[in-house]
């Protein structure tokens, strides 16, 4: 077991790096934090290597590859927890989600804020989702933020980054019924039939869904609600649970 104490070692450097999207791009890597998160690793995800600080190491006995003084610990929050890993990142394909007799997708537009991200891969872990589509320029599914916001659940779900353009096509062609969600005017999520290969369509926090995705899905989906607008986020949970309800009872 290797002890750093100087903030210019070389690995220090690049895990920090890691916090930047220029530095994961870079090493092929990402960070995962937290001891809970790191028992969830699993193959074929690899971890290239763990960390922990002295007083974390020293406190739970914790086995790792380096310990790192509790001053240079390198972390993207204010109070860290203390301990690391160093993820090796994956890529999948389409055939990596579509599995079983009627899978159920989710479909991700242009999400921006890390947090919604990472909530909703935690959404499609725990209620069934066979995979994630990350359509447009979504947020870095590999970034701190969205890996402590999906609570492990990255490592679950797989997911495959391509243009709408591309998606609805493909979609279409394999009997996959997309369902558009809009904060108005969509069928009413509770008269909707999710029991069959079904896709959400999620849009953008700001602006929804693109007119590509609005024009070449099969239906629109509307939430009955008291206010036209719901957090991405909060929407994607009720939609997702409306579609795990229905297949519960089937």
């Amino acid at each position: 077991m290797e002890i750093i104490t100087s903030a210019a070692n070389q690995t220090i450097k690049r895990v920090k790096a890691l916090y930047s999207k220029k530095g994961r791009d870079a090493d092929g890597t990402f960070v995962v934090e937290g001891a809970k998160f790191i028992a969830e690793i699993v193959p074929p995800w690899e971890v290239v290597l763990t960390m922990a600080s002295r007083s974390y190491a020293d406190a739970h006995g914790y086995s790792c590859d380096i310990v790192v003084g509790d001053r240079i610990f390198p972390a993207d929050t204010v109070n860290s927890q203390g301990v690391l890993a160093v993820v090796r990142q994956r890529t999948f394909d389409v055939d990596d989600i579509l599995h079983g007799e009627n899978p159920l997708l989710l479909v991700l537009e242009e999400i921006s804020d890390p947090g919604n991200l990472g909530t909703m891969l935690r959404i499609a872990h725990g209620l069934g989702f066979c995979g994630v589509i990350l359509a447009g320029d979504c947020a870095d599914v590999y970034s701190p933020k969205v890996v402590r916001s999906s609570a492990g659940s990255l490592l679950h779900v797989p997911f495959v980054k391509c243009r709408i353009s591309d998606v609805m096509p493909n979609l279409k062609r394999r009997g996959i019924t997309t369902f558009a969600a809009t904060s108005v005017g969509g069928t009413a999520l509770n008269k909707l039939d999710f029991g069959r290969s079904a896709a959400i369509l999620i849009g953008n926090e700001a602006h929804g869904l693109s007119n590509t995705a609005l024009e070449q899905a099969d239906m629109c989906v509307t939430i009955p609600a008291a206010t036209e607008s719901l957090n991405a986020a909060v929407a994607c949970g009720i939609l997702a649970y409306e579609c795990y309800r229905q297949r519960s009872l089937s």
